[in-house]
């Protein structure tokens, strides 16, 4: 969404026209005309977050972690190339803005605050755990730029998920946020280890501690944050991914462990549920509306169902 973003750095800088012009090109047009096709760190990426918080300081904060592994395929490439997008709809979403009103001109205040989070595995992978502090327009976009995108992980239908979460909930702070939780979205498709080991929390985050329970991090991690799970849904027959669904429904309200078949809707499922969970659910769907086809609309109502339904 929104015109000129090879200059962005505010939603106020994007086109909020209603011509077709605007609302017909997709995310992915935008990035093609920026030439901001993510391609990831030729370096060895953001290092490891060691002795570091990440802080909001308004009150409107959100999380995205994405896990940046194989099997994740094409997912992370087309979540970081899309951020401008990305932050720019769930900003207006969150906030329950009148899209009448922007397309008149009136200007979208960029009151989100977005961290992102690649995961890995941390018992195989050079770069498990990268941190892009909470951050918007510019800032955001160079942030992302410097993750890695290592595509390793392990074999064993497992990733270091319970390391984001150990993270998180022991060195992300939100003083301002009083009226409601953070937003957190895992966009991942395994399970998670059962316990935080501690080597990997000393080496990756700095902390002393004893090997924690994964069980218990998860609830800490519930009790913290307002968690969504997306997953990409195999086209055949798969034991492991069903028990990883069955396992994150343990500690994540069972209908938000979303579904997805099709990849490329990705960003607007996360706006979606960036509307959702602020009970602007309207405005995210008038997003939608504006820039897809019908077809492309029930699709990602289809992955958002099971909270629409409620």
């Amino acid at each position: 969404m929104g015109g000129m973003s090879s200059s962005w750095s505010s939603s106020g800088s994007y086109d909020w026209g209603g011509s077709s012009s605007v609302t017909r090109k997709s995310a992915r047009d935008y990035s093609r005309d920026d030439n901001r096709s993510y391609t990831g760190s030729s370096s060895k990426g953001i290092a490891p977050p060691v002795g570091k918080d990440i802080t909001a300081k308004g009150d409107l904060a959100a999380i995205l972690v994405v896990d940046v592994t194989g099997s994740m395929q094409k997912w992370p490439k087309l979540i970081f190339e899309k951020i401008p997008t990305l932050y720019n709809e769930a900003n207006v979403a969150i906030q329950g803005l009148d899209l009448k009103d922007l397309e008149k001109g009136k200007k979208a205040s960029d009151n989100l605050e977005l961290a992102v989070i690649a995961i890995g595995d941390a018992y195989v992978d050079e770069r498990p755990l990268q941190v892009v502090d909470f951050s918007k327009g510019a800032d955001l976009v160079k942030g992302v730029n410097k993750i890695f995108p290592e595509g390793g992980g392990g074999s064993f239908g497992r990733e270091s998920y319970e390391l984001a979460a150990y993270y998180l909930v022991n060195h992300c702070k939100t003083p301002n946020m009083t009226k409601s939780k953070p937003l957190l979205i895992f966009a991942c498709d395994e399970n998670f280890y059962d316990s935080v080991k501690s080597s990997q929390v000393k080496g990756l985050i700095g902390d002393n501690v004893s090997a924690i329970s994964t069980n218990d991090i998860m609830k800490s991690l519930d009790e913290k944050f307002d968690t969504y799970i997306l997953r990409p849904e195999p086209s055949g027959p798969c034991d492991v991914y069903r028990q990883a669904e069955s396992h994150w429904k343990k500690y994540v309200d069972n209908q938000k462990v979303l579904k997805m078949s099709n990849p490329e809707r990705l960003v607007d499922c996360i706006i979606g549920i960036a509307g959702y969970a602020s009970n602007h659910m309207n405005v995210s769907n008038d997003l939608l509306k504006r820039r897809q086809t019908s077809a492309q609309v029930e699709d990602v109502l289809k992955t958002l169902h099971p909270l629409l339904s409620k």
